[in-house]
């Protein structure tokens, strides 16, 4: 049976244009893989990561490893203090003799951590409803948003706290202020994305029975959204935790500010008594949020 010339003329057109398409898509392939290999070349370059110039470097590790590591012996290892209340030598008791110091700055961190999240949280609420391109009531305020978030973001906390050091002293005020601008502008962006992906019929109802801007936000728009605010606060929060452990290294408090100390002026192993304190605090910290963000969302999802 003779195919319709009409057909084949259709189907040929239909083949040249797949062609022309493979084509296409395989030169964009091959420019994106081309300008990869290029940045990661330059990157390389750049940051001089080559094998020549980390091996000697390794064993280094190592050596500083040696000096921290503390001189536990098994036969006292957990012995208490003596008669005179000092602690026994090679004991985990003589390791940790400042513990109750750690645990009050580890308990300072925390704080920090939390008072910094609830105050950015605040902030990014706030700034993503203006920030979001579907929501926003005037372009002005959309780019003037925008431009806020991207500044509170782009500077690095541990930066900002140097800054609010010289401002306000030391001490974990600085450290607060510090992470709350981050994390105003971090989950600012996150917010108004969840925003924009809200659905505005609810928004068009309410405005069609003569809400405002407000009501609109307030009714239409952030019961749509605020499981994603509350999961992405926590997960916030988890950050939070460990950029508090690093503010302290400029004078803003917390347990980094006490490991700075014992690195710049002792170096032995109670450099190695406070990482672990910091490691457990992060990891205990993490399980928490998780599981509270795990919960939080699927009770939402049966309401």
């Amino acid at each position: 049976m003779a195919m319709d010339p009409v057909a084949g003329d259709a189907l040929a057109l239909f083949e040249t244009h797949r062609a022309d398409l493979l084509r296409a898509r395989r030169t964009q392939t091959m420019m994106f893989a081309g300008g990869f290999l290029l940045a990661l070349g330059l990157s390389i370059w750049v940051s001089q990561f080559y094998p020549g110039k980390l091996g000697p470097g390794v064993p280094r590790i190592f050596e500083y490893l040696a000096t921290i590591t503390p001189d536990l012996r098994l036969d006292v290892l957990f012995a208490g203090r003596d008669a005179a209340g000092d602690a026994v030598p090679g004991s985990l008791t003589y390791w940790y003799a400042d513990l109750p110091k750690y645990l009050g700055l580890l308990a300072e961190t925390v704080a920090m951590a939390a008072t910094a999240t609830m105050l950015g949280a605040v902030v990014a609420f706030a700034l993503s409803f203006p920030a979001a391109r579907n929501l926003a009531p005037n372009r002005w305020l959309f780019v003037a948003s925008r431009r806020l978030l991207e500044l509170f973001r782009g500077i690095p906390e541990i930066l900002i706290a140097l800054i609010l050091v010289f401002m306000v002293g030391i001490g974990p005020l600085a450290g607060v202020l510090a992470i709350a601008l981050h994390t105003a502008g971090a989950l600012g962006k996150l917010f108004a994305e969840v925003n924009e992906n809200a659905s505005l019929r609810p928004v068009e109802g309410i405005r069609g029975v003569g809400g405002d801007w407000f009501d609109e936000m307030r009714y239409g728009v952030v019961p749509q959204v605020i499981p994603n605010f509350i999961s992405y606060t926590l997960l916030r929060f988890e950050i939070n935790v460990r950029a508090s452990s690093i503010v302290g290294f400029v004078g803003a408090g917390g347990i980094g500010q006490e490991l700075y100390h014992v690195i710049s002026f002792y170096s032995d192993d109670r450099v190695l008594a406070v990482l672990i304190l910091i490691v457990a605090m992060v990891t205990v910290i993490d399980l928490i949020s998780e599981r509270f963000r795990t919960r939080f969302i699927g009770r939402e999802a049966f309401v």
